[in-house]
């Protein structure tokens, strides 16, 4: 059989019943695409490269240590301060106070304390 023989027969059974070869096309079809599939699927990962080893930090020369920030011209973290009052300074600013102001104060830190304490076991 010579290939004119074959294409003659396919010619041939493509008129004679052309539901029977759309049938049979579909499914070479779909047996030739699950086996794409399966090929892809069951193909082996690739290989990645070789992971590389990092080399151990060597210092070749000293640390830099970077400058710290200047602290601002106006800007003061502490302040000298004397340790007493003078007498003008008492005589100025500080006043005693009042008993009865005293008693109100400790009135309302006694109800402060209850409160907290007071749900204490």
């Amino acid at each position: 059989m010579n290939f004119d023989d074959i294409k003659y027969e396919i010619s041939d059974f493509a008129h004679e019943k052309p539901v029977l070869l759309t049938i049979i096309s579909i499914v070479i079809f779909l047996f030739i695409a699950g086996l794409v599939i399966l090929m892809i699927q069951t193909s082996p990962a690739k290989k990645e490269a070789p992971e590389k080893v990092p080399e151990p930090f060597t210092a070749n020369e000293s640390t830099l240590i970077p400058d710290s920030p200047d602290i601002e011209k106006d800007y003061y973290p502490n302040r000298v301060t004397e340790n007493q009052w003078t007498q003008n300074d008492i005589n100025t600013w500080f006043t005693y106070p009042e008993d009865d102001t005293m008693a109100e104060l400790e009135k309302a830190n006694d109800s402060i304390i209850q409160d907290l304490t007071g749900a204490a076991p």
